[in-house]
């Protein structure tokens, strides 16, 4: 059987979609377990009373993804485990990522995922070496001569248009996982509220002998950052935070420390951009403001990080 895990955190507007469409296209045995992350929203009784298949785990702290998604492996009862974003809709059904998992080598599947526009959105990755983690941050990873030691996502749309066997790693929006080997690596990393906790599963699971795949013919739309143009100051934060972690975890010592202290003096160089942009008079001076900050505390973090 499959589990349907689905973290929910003031996200009720984008409910209905992504439930319907799981009645939709999952065809296979399942259940569906949403933990609820002290939203303020209503989601609580929306589910209560539109969907009363849906498991509900109404959390009284906002646990995060990483979190939110262990309480829900607790609670589930499938052989196969599908961590599902509560801002996707699935848009055909999933059997073909299911079925991978005939093959006893695979431990991680994942799907092709577009934005609301059907444009491609990159899901697969390269492996997040210092280096790459660095000059990903250069505004230059879109440019498609250059080599992939620019990229932590392949970003070329044609890349997604056939099935690829043992890639790095695949988007945590649509990750669908063997329980066993869960239970074995012990779930997500909970030191990770969110962001980049889908790659440390990712890299868990290939170092424990797994394969992970990405499945062409399963799509999802996927409304990234719950559809916002701008991630925000708290995002920024936590997607650092999360780099930091991950360095200190994989290389530590001398590479971790000079990784992080470049990628700070990235994210400084971005401040300044920003803030110049908003001298010369922006179009969107209170956003470009915004990021002026974010990027200036994000580098000065980095700067300082242990």
């Amino acid at each position: 059987m499959l589990s349907i895990l689905i973290v929910n955190y003031n996200g009720m507007r984008f409910l209905r979609d992504c439930l319907d469409s799981v009645r939709a296209h999952v065809h296979c045995p399942h259940e569906v377990i949403i933990v609820d992350n002290a939203s303020a929203d209503d989601s609580v009784a929306y589910i209560r009373a539109n969907f009363p298949e849906v498991r509900l785990i109404a959390s009284e702290v906002n646990t995060g993804f990483t979190g939110g998604n262990n309480l829900a492996a607790e609670a589930a009862s499938g052989d196969l485990l599908l961590l599902l974003n509560n801002d996707t809709v699935i848009l055909s059904d999933i059997q073909a990522a299911v079925d991978r998992f005939s093959a006893p080598q695979v431990g991680i599947t994942g799907a092709h995922l577009c934005y609301a526009d059907r444009r491609n959105q990159p899901s697969v990755g390269y492996e997040h070496t210092p280096l790459r983690m660095v000059l990903s941050w250069l505004g230059v990873s879109g440019l498609a001569a250059l080599p992939t030691a620019f990229r932590l996502m392949e970003r070329a749309p044609a890349f997604y248009q056939a099935d690829r066997g043992d890639v790095a790693w695949v988007s945590g929006a649509f990750l669908l996982t063997r329980r066993e080997l869960w239970n074995q690596l012990g779930g997500l990393d909970e030191r990770y509220f969110m962001y980049v906790e889908d790659v440390d599963y990712c890299r868990r699971v290939r170092q424990a002998g797994y394969r992970i795949d990405y499945v062409a013919g399963v799509d999802v739309l996927h409304y990234e950052g719950a559809g916002k143009a701008w991630i925000g100051e708290m995002a920024l934060m936590r997607t650092v935070t999360s780099y930091a972690l991950y360095l200190n975890k994989y290389y530590g010592g001398v590479a971790a420390t000079l990784a992080k202290r470049c990628l700070g003096a990235v994210m400084v160089a971005r401040a300044q951009a920003y803030r110049l942009r908003k001298l010369l008079g922006s179009p969107s001076p209170e956003v470009t403001a915004q990021k002026h900050l974010a990027y200036a505390k994000a580098g000065y973090f980095l700067l300082t990080a242990r």
